[in-house]
């Protein structure tokens, strides 16, 4: 192969395709996790599923790998070969913005969760690429932040998912945007050589995070091997001429060369069509649909309000408690296929329901809907026409339909306005841009605002207001100037009537008259996205307040938490029954519908832990940082090793989840397993349990684990070890067993894995603060 054409593959040609070059084959990639979105945000619709969180509550890896499997086939059908999931970096604070598609404040329980799901899209034939390869675990300054984490916390804490998904065989990783310890990561040697491919023996493809490359030389001497999007600003031209200057040779292209060659083989992508399809696949929904269940999370149930009673009238009270809130926001977003909607969902099952929405909690305003045209060119000459039933524009990098992304839009059509007066109309955009309704400018957007939408690209809404007359036809233009794009252009226009009704009132009259109140509250994908953190784990808007005036008047009243991360529930005190769904995906009405009438139950328990207020969390003295270094301060003690090392009360603990029957269990059993040469390889832990309820019903035996020995450098920190789920039916008996591998019990101490001597104490329990038995071991 010549030298332009090494050059050449070493860096995407579009937004989502490596190119084609002699015998290699172009690759095409897609966003994850939460679904297979394809090349076009506003393409075909992909099937929507439970976010990163929902699928580490299940604690069950045999139902994610089937997960993975769906997606593998969701990534046929959009004809990509790699699929940008799953995501393991871990929730360090509850307040990361894409802490809902990681999994875990845990790093064992993302590492097992995530290997299954690479274990089942793999299968498909299909690569995952996992990332953020390392220490992106926030969104504040990701672009540039150093994450300053000591090496052993790294070995022991945030490498752990990413050295399983290595030994589960992962085909590629994508490298944070981040610096790690003052080295941005996809130029850093001892991340990607040292560690990756010399300590762990990773032979796949390094792909950089999009606009993460910084360098030429050093980004390909330290192992990254595709830099994307393309057209490349690293490499092509100035890969070339690095290479002329004898800064890189013919083993680091070679090198990377057939690793992207082992790719397309792996992937079959030599035979791989283009066409991108909606597959509406029953076995897809079906997974989805269980899995949703799998992953709610029964925080409180007094006096077993759930299941409900299914003759009694039921007041669904909420700002999305109509339809639900599926996913997340930003680059795991995909357009939902056929979306299962609850109050829909629990009309079907004639549940005797209305609705009021209590609030509003939109960040900015509903999408504006009607029949529009849209015109893009740029500054080639090239034009594209389309037409769209949402007022809403997005094009990321250079995408694939030939339009660059130095380009200019025009948009043209009607909406029809349910309700007359006055509407407030507000426009978010990358860049300039302005609306006007029947002829007159409604709102205007300057260029330079930044910073609130469109990952960071683009500025906080902007808002104008118009009066409009119901029924009548509204006819809008939007002008989109050609700008250079630094990454991403877009614009979204929305609108809604600036109305004064009391909606908490009205929420109180339908709750006093009902016999049971579903409150839905969370946030949306506008509060917890890609691009920034919360600042808070209070519910946006008037939520609290809407709980509280629902549980004075309501005889029951159970509340649906639809949020991808924790949040305050001050309220707690004060309803009957709290059931977490987080972002299930697709087929939330029909999921959540089937745990709250009892046909399933509420399978999952805490990957996190729920924390009374923000400032009791690990993080919270150090987050977000400078803007320049994050200091990882907390050191090993993450999530509920920080709670249990301090003494400090969470509001529920990770693990923590209830069900619909109950459980009697026995004393549990250490077993040690060792080799032929008497050492020790593992702990076999056996519980046995008896369902004394009268339903089938499962639980998860949770194991956890401390040092009690005198090694100075080891900590008494409490770990989360393993786990076994088991479903059990009425009056009868069953043992689970979790295998637990040595390594679980190791340190990193001087620079190699060690199981420090003395006694060990493994804890057998229903959470990290539930503990139904103890025993010891000792090395």
């Amino acid at each position: 192969m010549e030298l332009d054409e090494r050059i050449a593959l070493l860096a995407g040609i579009d937004s989502w395709h490596t190119p084609a070059v002699g015998d290699v084959p172009a690759i095409r990639m897609s966003d994850g996790p939460a679904g297979v979105r394809g090349t076009d945000w506003a393409g075909p619709a992909s099937a929507s599923f439970p976010c990163g969180t929902a699928l580490a509550a299940s604690f069950d890896p045999d139902l994610v790998r089937e997960v993975g499997e769906a997606l593998g086939r969701e990534s046929h059908a959009k004809s990509a070969q790699v699929l940008l999931a799953p995501t393991v970096n871990l929730h360090r604070t509850p307040i990361g913005g894409r802490n809902f598609e990681c999994m875990s404040e845990d790093p064992v329980l993302t590492a097992e969760i995530a290997t299954a799901y690479i274990e089942g899209v793999q299968s498909q034939g299909v690569a995952c690429c996992v990332k953020h390869f390392v220490g992106n675990d926030t969104e504040f300054a990701r672009m540039s932040v150093s994450s300053e984490i000591p090496e052993r916390v790294l070995r022991e804490l945030y490498l752990v998912p990413f050295e399983a998904a290595v030994a589960a065989g992962v085909y590629s990783i994508m490298t944070g945007y981040n610096r790690l310890n003052g080295t941005f990561c996809s130029e850093h040697e001892w991340l990607l050589t040292d560690v990756l491919r010399g300590d762990w023996g990773f032979d796949g493809v390094v792909v950089s995070d999009w606009y993460g490359t910084h360098s030429t030389a050093e980004a390909l001497r330290a192992g990254l091997d595709i830099e994307m999007p393309g057209p490349p600003r690293h490499r092509g031209d100035a890969l070339r001429r690095a290479y002329e200057a004898g800064e890189v040779d013919d083993g680091h292209l070679d090198a990377a060369v057939e690793r992207i060659r082992l790719l397309a083989e792996r992937t079959g992508a030599a035979d791989a069509g283009t066409d991108e399809i909606t597959a509406d696949d029953v076995r897809t929904r079906a997974v989805i649909r269980r899995a949703a269940a799998a992953g709610s999370v029964l925080l409180k149930n007094d006096a077993g309000v759930l299941p409900l009673d299914v003759g009694g009238r039921i007041a669904l009270i909420g700002p999305y408690a109509a339809t639900g809130r599926v996913q997340g926001g930003g680059s795991a977003k995909v357009r939902p296929d056929q979306p299962s909607a609850l109050l829909d969902a629990m009309r079907a099952r004639r549940l005797s329901v209305e609705h009021e929405p209590g609030c509003h909690i939109d960040r900015s305003l509903p999408l504006l809907r009607g029949e529009f045209e849209v015109v893009l060119e740029d500054h080639h000459g090239h034009r594209l026409v389309d037409r769209t039933r949402r007022l809403e524009l997005i094009r990321q990098h250079q995408e694939a339909d030939g339009i660059d992304g130095e380009f200019g839009a025009t948009v043209s059509g009607t909406f029809v306005p349910d309700e007359g007066g006055t509407w407030n109309i507000g426009l978010r955009a990358v860049g300039a841009a302005t609306v006007r309704i029947d002829g007159t400018e409604v709102v205007r957007v300057d260029a330079g605002r930044r910073g609130g939408s469109f990952f960071g690209y683009g500025g906080d809404e902007v808002i104008g207001t118009v009066e409009l007359e119901a029924g009548r036809p509204a006819e809008i233009e939007v002008d989109y100037p050609a700008a250079p794009s630094d990454g991403m252009r877009g614009l979204i226009v929305g609108g809604r009537p600036a109305g004064t009704a009391d909606l908490i009132a009205e929420a109180v009259e339908l709750a006093a008259a009902s016999d049971v109140a579903v409150v839905v509250v969370g946030t949306n994908d506008e509060w917890e996205t890609e691009g920034e953190d919360r600042t808070t784990i209070v519910l946006p808007g008037r939520q609290d307040e809407l709980v509280s005036a629902v549980a004075a008047v309501s005889p029951l009243t159970v509340v649906v938490v639809n949020a991808g991360s924790p949040v305050a529930m001050p309220w707690i005190d004060d309803v009957d029954a709290v059931l977490q769904i987080w972002f299930p995906g697709g087929q939330l009405g029909v999921a959540v519908t089937d745990v709250l009438v009892g046909d399933v139950e509420p399978g999952g328990r805490l990957p996190v832990t729920f924390p009374r207020r923000l400032e009791d969390t690990p993080a919270f003295e150090h987050h977000p940082g400078d803007g320049v270094t994050a200091p990882y301060a907390e050191g090993l003690l993450i999530g509920h090793r920080w709670y249990d090392h301090h003494d400090i009360e969470p509001l529920f603990a990770f693990g923590h989840g209830l069900g619909y029957t109950t459980f009697e269990f026995g004393e549990p059993r250490l077993i040690e397993q060792r080799d032929t040469t008497g050492e020790l390889t593992g702990v076999q832990v056996d519980l046995e349990m008896t369902n004394t309820g009268d339903r089938p019903g499962s639980e998860i035996v949770q194991v956890y684990s401390r040092y009690l020995g005198d090694h100075p450098d080891v900590e008494p920190i409490l770990r989360f070890v393993g786990s076994a789920k088991m479903t059990v039916v009425p009056g009868h008996s069953a043992t689970a067993t979790a295998m637990i591998d040595r390594r679980r019990f190791e340190s990193w101490l001087d620079g190699a894995w060690t199981l420090p001597a003395g006694p060990h104490e493994v804890l057998v329990g229903r959470s990290s603060v539930d503990v139904l038995g103890r025993g010891v071991f000792e090395l």
